[in-house]
């Protein structure tokens, strides 16, 4: 879960003597007359009380007598309320203009690494990576221990929702060797659980865990110890334990709904949605998941808005309403797409930022090298003989150095390439160049009138793999399926992943008959995989449909939803089995002679 404003901006709140949750009017009233203590006040609240922070920030709004110094504190606060509540556009100007400002370095600072969040909101990683290799730089001149402590938290999260495990770990040790306050001690216990559990390490007696909630009750922070607590129901539901989920969250209800942060809000609905769904409660489970909307307005976090879409569309099905699924189901189809891309991106960025930091590295050792060079030149001028010899010298190894630099740059350059072309998981085409490759090959069919047939294929029951054996059982699965149709095939066949356990196999230049017996081919071979190298006993069956031009006409789109069709055709039918499309009757005449019947 992306919950970083959790852990952004915590260094004014470090101090031991935290404000009174509580704040009378009156106390309000007398730091409205002073502008620098009702700023202060307000910076030191703005966690714990968003609704008198906001209340604060309408009075401070309204002055027009602010020193420089003040007005630029009071810019950062605008930024951080515009994050808080999702205006993640206004609060990056917002941070832009004080970096862009003559704020102090400190300020600029703290507006650094919370733009770090707004990037990783926004899903911007590769400008949230420059950022954080700026913080690292800037981090060194820091003295405030305090805000230095809150980069890091920062800093930890994006990696982690980048899904750099080991450069968390990295900071997290690196945090966990500095002095901490009691709420820097929660925050980091928090982090450690999270971590934790996408390791796949965290269990729902993990002493961690109720050492973790003491700490942060003993701060008053509602926020992360609510995060903890989802994280805990979520261990109980990985468990097959509905009661003890439910138990972590139903009591604390009114206090998680105090936090008004919509991400976390909808964490816990959707975490509560899923925990009546496992207990067959499905009035309930429905009404979590339409609060989980309410609450993440524009999908604005995908993960959670795939998950909430997923589960309604499963309570259509079983309400027996095929609208409303497959209306759910469109929209859970396009976010967990939407979310296998950000994933690709992250990746991607990730790559391209390591590329440029080695780029730069190169560029400053050739900088060296050639000052060393001209250094050399001027020292050997003494000798002829020795001069020459020494040129020839640095002139290969600089050869060799721009050989050698060059080389690595064209493989840094052919990784990111294949990443962007290959489905990493099984070493076949992914969907976007599948649909490149495709049309290209479609292009040439029809332009030489030659045929063109594209076979799609579904696992029969893989989820239950997933489920049973794991995910790394089912990505050998995957793995083998691949293997067991590519050594079937042409070198010019188009073979793609082109979705969980979906696949599809163009066959330019093959008519419907080859298509059909290499259908056929690609099942039996599949049925006959053998997995006990993945550790597990389990049987592995496709269903398959067919389809060519001469059926579904030179339209890609086309292809696929009638091989799909057929394809869906063959799991109703009892699945492992090869079904060839069949055009409509009122289509019949205007598509097929019968020269192209199959029998």
């Amino acid at each position: 879960m992306l919950w970083l404003v959790t852990c952004c901006n915590l260094a004014s709140g470090q101090q031991e003597n935290l404000p009174n949750p509580v704040l009378s009017e009156q106390l309000i009233l007398t730091h409205q007359d002073d502008i620098s203590a009702t700023l202060k006040l307000a910076d030191e609240i703005r966690r714990f009380q968003p609704l008198k922070f906001q209340q604060l920030m309408q009075n401070l709004s309204i002055k027009d007598d602010f020193t420089i110094e003040q007005q630029h504190l009071f810019n950062f606060l605008k930024g951080y309320g515009y994050t808080f509540r999702g205006e993640l556009d206004k609060a990056e100007k917002q941070f832009k203009s004080i970096l862009a400002s003559d704020a102090s370095q400190l300020t600029k600072f703290r507006a650094s690494y919370t733009l770090v969040h707004v990037y990783a909101v926004k899903k911007m990683w590769y400008e949230g990576l420059e950022l954080v290799a700026t913080n690292i730089k800037t981090s060194t001149s820091i003295e405030n221990s305090d805000y230095y402590q809150a980069y890091l938290i920062t800093t930890i999260i994006f990696y982690k929702n980048m899904k750099q495990y080991d450069l968390s770990l990295h900071y997290i040790k690196e945090l966990s060797a500095q002095i901490l306050s009691p709420k820097l001690d929660c925050i980091s216990k928090q982090l450690a659980l999270e971590v934790k559990f996408y390791l796949n390490e965290l269990k729902s007696s993990d002493p961690d865990t109720a050492i973790a909630i003491n700490s942060c009750k003993k701060t008053n922070d509602i926020m992360v110890t609510s995060i903890i607590r989802v994280y805990q129901a979520k261990a109980y539901l990985a468990e097959q334990d509905v009661n003890g989920a439910l138990d972590s969250l139903l009591p604390y209800m009114q206090e998680l709904d105090s936090s008004y942060y919509p991400e976390l809000i909808t964490g816990v609905n959707n975490t509560l949605a899923q925990a009546y769904w496992q207990a067959n409660d499905i009035a309930s489970s429905k009404h979590y998941a339409e609060k989980a909307l309410l609450s993440n307005k524009n999908n604005n976090n995908v993960n959670q808005a795939t998950r909430t879409y997923q589960l309604l569309y499963q309570i259509a099905k079983t309400e027996n309403n095929p609208s409303s699924a497959l209306n759910f189901h469109e929209k859970y189809a396009e976010l967990e797409r939407l979310y296998s891309d950000d994933i690709k991106t992250k990746n991607l960025a990730f790559q391209l930022a390591k590329n440029k930091n080695l780029v730069q590295q190169n560029k400053i050792d050739l900088l060296n090298e050639k000052n060393n060079v001209l250094a050399a030149e001027q020292a050997l001028a003494e000798t002829k003989i020795a001069n020459r010899h020494l040129v020839l010298v640095l002139l290969t190894f600089i050869i060799v150095a721009l050989v050698l630099f060059a080389l690595r740059f064209w493989r840094t350059h052919k990784r990111v390439k294949e990443l962007a072309e290959w489905d990493s998981l099984t070493g076949i085409f992914n969907r976007g160049h599948f649909t490149q490759v495709t049309n290209s090959a479609l292009k040439y069919c029809k332009n030489a009138q030659q045929d063109f047939s594209l076979i799609m294929f579904d696992l029969d029951h893989f989820k239950k793999v997933n489920d049973c054996f794991g995910h790394a059982c089912g990505d050998w699965a995957l793995k083998a399926v691949t293997k067991a149709c590519k050594s079937i095939g042409r070198k010019n066949d188009i073979f793609a992943r082109i979705g969980g356990e979906e696949f599809c196999i163009v066959l330019p230049s093959c008519n419907i008959d080859v298509a059909m017996l290499r259908a056929e081919a690609c099942r039996a071979a599949i049925e006959d995989i053998i997995t006990d190298a993945s550790g597990c006993e389990f049987t592995i069956t496709a269903s398959f449909g067919v389809t060519d031009v001469k059926r579904s006409g030179f339209d890609l789109d086309k292809l696929l939803a009638d091989a799909d069709f057929a394809a869906y055709a063959s799991k109703n039918s009892g699945r492992n089995r090869v079904t060839l499309f069949e055009v409509p009757a009122n289509e019949a005449e205007e598509k097929l002679d019968s020269s192209w019947s199959y029998s």
